[in-house]
């Protein structure tokens, strides 16, 4: 096995551990054990537990932001927010473990902790993204369009994480209707800005 597919596998083995002790409880013997190696060859791939969560973290970032990379851009902002809406939802519908990890409170371990922040921040860079492709924005605050992009995108985060949390509690309500829910929260409330209107 090639040093890179060793991590890989450990990393698998980790996110069961994290997921069915949490990161506190969760001891670097255990994840050796389940990924069926010693715990020394676990240290030489991950000399700490904060190292190894975070390279999970970063792996759940990575794959839920890979999916916004491939979706068709419109010149048309509200199709452009459905797409990215149903494309978070959807990989929140078989990634619960990389939601929770991704937009749950942080362990209080600092390392830990600059991780997450750094996760929260590319979310929240790749949303903002998604304002800056509206052409103007009738705002009536006085604040620079850059800075008012940013606020809008965490808002928007912080809605879709409060969904999909009350999602979890309400798993027989279908996606499609989750996310035209939360699109309706959105766009009913971004509409009037983006045509103009108050």
């Amino acid at each position: 096995m090639t040093r890179e597919a060793r991590r890989e596998l450990i990393v698998a083995a980790a996110a069961e551990v994290f997921a069915s002790a949490g990161y506190d409880a969760a001891g670097m013997r255990e994840v050796a054990a389940a990924a069926g190696i010693s715990t020394p060859v676990l240290y030489d791939h991950f000399p700490a537990k904060a190292q190894l969560y975070a390279a999970l973290l970063e792996s759940e970032v990575d794959d839920l932001l890979a999916g916004w990379a491939e979706l068709p851009l419109s010149d048309d902002p509200e199709v452009l927010l459905r797409s990215r809406v149903s494309a978070i939802f959807a990989w929140i519908e078989t990634h619960e473990r990389g939601w929770r990890m991704i937009f749950a409170e942080p362990p209080s371990d600092p390392a830990v902790a600059a991780t997450h922040r750094a996760g929260q921040d590319r979310a929240t860079a790749n949303l903002t993204a998604l304002f800056r492709g509206i052409p103007s924005l009738d705002l009536t605050a006085r604040i620079p369009r850059e800075l008012a992009d940013e606020v809008l995108a965490d808002a928007s985060k912080s809605a879709l994480n409060a969904v999909a949390t009350w999602w979890w509690r309400h798993r027989e309500v279908p996606r499609d209707e989750v996310v035209a829910l939360t699109v309706d929260l959105l766009w009913r409330g971004l509409a009037t800005l983006t045509k103009g209107e108050r």
